[in-house]
Order: structure tokens, then sequence, then C-alpha cells
């Protein structure tokens, strides 16, 4: 994937500009990283709270909401199931 155009005109940084892999959040300015730090914090904090365990966001199923409580507590199950199957398949290729 090519990014054109500049990354900060004020900075005058290009995407081009940014190396790969790790080296290249060194070449990010400080305020980009500020920004993309606080982006994740108001994701993890206000929007979408991990504390809250059971996986139920209140955002629906595909923008349906389930009634029945034991079909919502089993598709929660079946998705914490597949996100550690997920996660071991991801460990496995590590």
């Amino acid at each position: 994937i090519v990014f054109d155009g500049y990354l900060t005109p004020s900075n005058n940084l290009k995407f081009s500009d940014v190396p790969t892999g790790i080296d290249g959040i060194r070449a990010i300015p400080t305020a980009g990283l500020a920004q993309i730090l606080a982006f994740f914090a108001l994701v993890e904090l206000a929007w979408m709270p991990a504390s809250k365990y059971d996986g139920d966001y209140g955002v629906g199923y595909f923008g349906t909401d389930i009634k029945d409580p034991e079909e919502k507590a089993r598709k929660l199950n079946v998705e914490l199931n597949n996100g550690r199957a997920a996660q071991m398949g991801i460990m496995g290729n590590m």
C-alpha cells in the first residue's frame, strides 16, 4: 500500500519518507503520536470500556439486539471462544 502526499505538511514530512518497520515510529512527530494515543484512550475509556468483560457493548448483533438472554449468552461465548482460537493461531505462527 502506498500513501501519496504528506504525513504532516508543517514538518514537510511525506509518507514515503517514513521508514518501514519499528524505525517508522521514530519518524512520526510527537504531536502525531499524541493524537493516536488520545484516540486510543477515547475508544478504550469512553466508547468501548474494557471493564465490560461480557463482550456486550450495547451495539447489537449486526444491527439487531438479541432479546433472548440464553441466545445472547451463547453467542457471546461463541465470540469469546473464536477470539481465543484466533489468539492461539497467531501464537502458533510466531
